[in-house]
């Protein structure tokens, strides 16, 4: 075998090695990081991967007379993406240093006419010899064209890049350690291709100076993606992270804005639940004393999910609180509030609330709903739908006027309120679970189930309902039962 044999199959090797390794990368990019294929990244290694299969194509077939056709497309191919892989590359380098051309003229005439003129005259070459030509004995031959036009465009746009790295490295804009890397790797990237080009001429005495050329340029070109491509996805897996922290917080704080002890009264029993559908919820529940006789209520439902549903959650929650300790029927309390949230909703957010006052020594129940949920009441042996009288949700209209429903409470009875999340919960064929199936739930439970249990024996009932099917919606349950005010309990005890 002489030496240009065996550098001709070093050659092929290593084609081989760059293909596979830019494929990992990009299989990397998509399943791991999860970043899509029309990602900048994602689109450059794949138009690497590519082109790498065509250069391959044309280093078989090259130099066999009887598969001249496929030496045209494997050249043909090959140069026509690497002109789109190196405008890839030079813009990508250029936005990270924001020095891409703003104007439209400027990208059309830098980047598309450039691309598709270049294109043109690859896939036409097969027929006017104009940039590469195939002789008799399948061996492929560049052309005048191929010097004039080609070299200078790759030149042009990887130069480009280079200096504008140069640019950024030099101005020590240390404020972004990965755009610093990229810069330091395409700064690598533009001397690697000469050193390897002379190294290559002077030491292996390569024939080809093409030959050359295009394994110094490939070799560079796998080590500055490797780079680009490890730096990005580790930038892009920190912000993820910090996100992930972020969200965890959010979360935890959101948590411990909720109740979670129970209080222990002879008067009545109560339990509350949330399952958020992701990290953070837009659901809330809460209760508290309005001075001695009074037990507050609220469940609701914020429009939207995550971080932007916790913050008007949050906001919403203390509003709500705050004005029902100031006094007042909840109509009056939901109007107050309304008022408020309408002032300074630029988000245009609204929830839906549904608010309960219990006077405890009388069992008199005054509710009032934002647009939420009918509440399930059982005063009777059963549970009921309670239609009570709607209003629109808080944040909704400024002039939103809300209505007081009153029920007195017996000894036994219980009302049970919720989110979207429970009616709404849906299985694979995309079948609500419904009121219908709510009430079937709860009535299918023992008389004197606690209310925890209650909750549990719905939860559980809904999730055998969707089975494997997704949570879309936060699912959050109140439920209180009345036994009587403390002077009857006593007695009835003693």
């Amino acid at each position: 075998m002489t030496a240009q044999e065996i550098i001709n199959a070093l050659y092929l090797e290593m084609l081989f090695v760059a293909v596979i390794l830019l494929g990992i990368l990009l299989t990397n990019n998509i399943v791991l990081y999860k970043q899509k294929l029309r990602d900048r990244i994602s689109v450059m290694l794949l138009t690497a991967v590519v082109l790498g299969c065509f250069e391959i194509l044309w280093t078989l077939c090259d130099g066999n007379p009887k598969l001249t056709a496929l030496t045209y497309v494997g050249a043909c191919g090959y140069m026509s993406l690497f002109v789109v892989f190196t405008a890839l590359l030079n813009r990508y380098i250029l936005s990270r240093f924001d020095s891409l051309p703003k104007s439209k003229w400027a990208t059309t005439l830098l980047y598309i006419v450039p691309a598709g003129v270049f294109s043109l005259l690859c896939f036409t070459t097969p027929w006017t010899h104009w940039f590469v030509r195939v002789d008799e004995t399948g061996v492929l031959h560049e052309e005048i064209l191929f010097d004039a036009l080609f070299t200078p465009l790759m030149i042009i746009y990887v130069l480009a890049a280079v200096i504008s790295a140069v640019h950024y490295a030099i101005k020590g804009r240390r404020g972004d350690r990965t755009t610093m890397h990229i810069a330091y790797n395409m700064i690598v990237f533009g001397v690697l291709i000469p050193a390897i080009y002379s190294m290559e001429i002077i030491l292996l005495d390569i024939n080809s100076k093409y030959l050359a050329l295009n394994l110094a340029v490939s070799i560079a070109m796998v080590y500055l993606t490797t780079n680009v491509s490890t730096h990005t996805l580790l930038e892009t897996r920190a912000k993820v992270e910090a996100t992930e922290a972020d969200l965890r917080v959010g979360t935890e704080i959101q948590t411990g804005s909720l109740p979670t002890s129970f209080p222990d009264r002879p008067e009545f029993e109560i339990y509350a639940s949330m399952d958020p559908a992701k990290e953070i919820s837009g659901d809330f529940y809460d209760f508290f004393m309005i001075g001695e006789d009074h037990l507050a209520l609220v469940i609701a439902d914020v429009s939207g999910k995550g971080i932007p549903a916790a913050l008007f959650m949050m906001s919403s929650k203390i509003l709500i609180n705050d004005h029902a300790l100031m006094g007042g029927s909840p109509a009056e309390i939901l109007e107050r509030v309304n008022k408020l949230v309408c002032k300074s909703n630029d988000a245009h957010m609204f929830v839906t609330v549904w608010l309960g006052i219990l006077e405890i020594s009388t069992g008199k129940l005054t509710t009032a709903s934002a647009g939420h949920e009918y509440p399930m009441i059982n005063v009777n042996g059963k549970y009921e739908i309670l239609k009570d009288r709607h209003g629109l949700a808080v944040g909704a209209l400024d002039i939103s006027k809300y209505h007081n429903t009153e029920l007195h409470l017996k000894k036994g009875d219980s009302i049970f309120v919720y989110t979207d999340g429970v009616a709404e919960a849906t299985d694979a064929n995309n079948v609500l679970f419904g009121t219908e199936r709510t009430l079937e739930a709860l009535n299918s439970l023992p008389k004197d189930a606690a209310q925890k249990d209650v909750l549990a024996g719905v939860r559980v009932a809904v999730d055998a309902f969707v089975k494997e099917a997704p949570q879309f919606d936060d699912l959050t349950m109140l439920g209180l039962k009345y036994y009587g005010p403390k002077a009857n309990t006593e007695t009835e005890e003693s």
